[in-house]
């Protein structure tokens, strides 16, 4: 066997180990041996190694076989020995955190969006990650990298934002600009995209292959992961339930609420709902507020909200009808409104769709974008099982 090919084959049965440690609490050496098909002595070699290099520990006893004999030693990751910086930009609010490798987030930070958007956003987003460092005493060597979620479409092979409306930009290089920043490897996406990987990761989605993720927000997102691997679309744009069409009448006559904003969250997202019974009743209203004004029985929010959200339920009874997922996740700040979307959505997909599926509440709270983007650079950063 030649040198180079005997290094690689090490190298790949490393990462086979690392990752199959990574799946358990605690495994031993032994069932590594068995789960892999490696030799015992492989195995206990490239295992030395992995705790030399800090990626594994040795977390006590397990059980003795029935011959008897000395216990052996289980295995944990060491989910410390890195950090990862997570980046969610929204529209309203920018939130960073420090997690784990294991996705614990060990630090949260975030601020308004607009105050900082045309001046000194990524200045302040180093301010925050560096308090952050500060706060659990972590030095530059221990950062792996950056995730960042994006509102909009992202090429995120190139790390360009196509478009991202809330944020006024298009053909914007916000890998380059966050490199410059960081000096780290950085990964971008869809914040929805990061989000569904969030969620297949350590969230509710989690031993799922085939999901979705629906962001209930100003506007309306999905992420869509397919035999477990996420679904970009050939220009990056899958997804984009927010310009699904599900009223063929007021299409004709359909302007959008925000220009780059599509007709399904032109008729149904919080902006438009905020918009729409804002007009009717003659005083400014969030989509929160027309939600406690739905709830109090208020006439005119009853009217827009009922709309809305039966679009809404169309839209998702056709991503069923498409996808045939295992489970729909929603999320977004609108999402608030779950039990009440849930049985829109459901009555829906029973009278459109040929299936049904099961339809949840994200598991997440506002650390959901920090997770996400995380997750979307462990995902993609090859770095860390190049050992």
């Amino acid at each position: 066997m030649q040198k180079g090919n005997a290094a690689y084959i090490k190298t790949m049965n490393k990462r086979l180990i690392l990752k199959c440690v990574m799946e358990e609490n605690a495994i031993t050496r032994a069932a590594i041996s068995k789960k892999l098909s490696l030799s015992k002595p492989t195995v206990s070699t490239l295992v030395n190694d992995l705790i030399d290099e800090q990626w594994l520990i040795e977390t006590g006893n397990g059980s003795a076989s029935k011959e008897g004999g000395r216990k052996p030693v289980n295995l944990s990751f060491n989910a410390t020995r890195s950090y990862i910086i997570g980046v969610d930009i929204g529209g309203t609010s920018v939130g960073l955190g420090l997690t784990d490798l294991k996705g614990k987030v060990c630090a949260f930070r975030e601020f308004p969006t607009q105050q900082h958007l045309h001046h000194h956003l990524f200045e302040e987003m180093k301010r925050h990650v560096e308090s952050m460092k500060d706060q659990l005493r972590i030095s530059d060597e221990k950062i792996l990298g950056l995730g960042a979620g994006i509102p909009g479409v992202t090429n995120s092979r190139d790390g360009i934002v196509i478009e991202a409306p809330a944020l006024k930009w298009k053909k914007y290089p916000i890998k380059e600009k966050l490199e410059q920043t960081f000096r780290l490897p950085v990964h971008v996406d869809n914040d929805v995209n990061t989000t569904v990987l969030g969620e297949h990761w350590i969230g509710i989605g989690k031993h799922k292959k085939n999901l979705v993720y629906v962001a209930i927000g100003t506007g309306i997102g999905s992420g869509i992961m397919i035999n477990g691997t996420l679904y970009r679309g050939s220009n990056y744009s899958a997804g984009e339930i927010g310009y699904l069409v599900t009223d063929r009448k007021y299409a004709k006559e359909y302007h959008p609420v925000h220009e780059g904003y599509g007709f399904l969250e032109s008729v149904a997202g919080g902006a438009s709902m905020s918009a729409q019974l804002s007009k009717r009743i003659g005083i400014e209203v969030t989509a929160k507020e027309a939600f406690e004004l739905y709830d109090k029985g208020n006439k005119e929010a009853i009217a827009v909200i009922d709309t809305a959200l039966e679009n809404l339920a169309i839209g998702i009874s056709n991503y069923v009808s498409l996808f045939d997922p295992e489970l729909i996740i929603l999320g977004g700040g609108v999402s608030n409104a779950f039990t009440l979307i849930h049985k829109k959505v459901m009555d829906s997909m029973k009278r459109y769709a040929p299936q049904t599926c099961e339809v949840v509440k994200t598991s997440f709270d506002k650390e959901a974008g920090v997770i996400g983007s995380v997750a979307l650079f462990l995902n993609e950063f090859e770095g860390l099982f190049n050992i």
